[in-house]
């Protein structure tokens, strides 16, 4: 039996706060590079708690931009453990 093959991809990113269609802040993930396969077709974003200003969602973004070096996704590939 194998053991199931890891893989971590990683990408530098953004955060940017943008509107959504219900008119509230969101915070989205804006990738560097194209360094995920896994993200390539995907948007990563946070909805805020209710009363969340834009305001509030710009310091928080600033506050990510700040500390996170980047993001990472790590994927099992479970076809290895057959």
């Amino acid at each position: 039996m194998h053991m199931p093959e890891t893989r971590t991809d990683r990408s530098n990113c953004q955060f940017v706060v943008q509107q959504a269609t219900d008119g509230k802040p969101v915070v989205m993930v804006q990738l560097s590079h194209e360094t995920i396969p896994a993200l390539k077709s995907a948007v990563v974003g946070f909805d805020l708690l209710g009363g969340t200003g834009f305001e509030q969602a710009k310091k928080l973004a600033d506050l990510l931009n700040e500390y996170v070096l980047n993001v990472f996704v790590t994927v099992t590939d479970k076809r290895a453990q057959a």
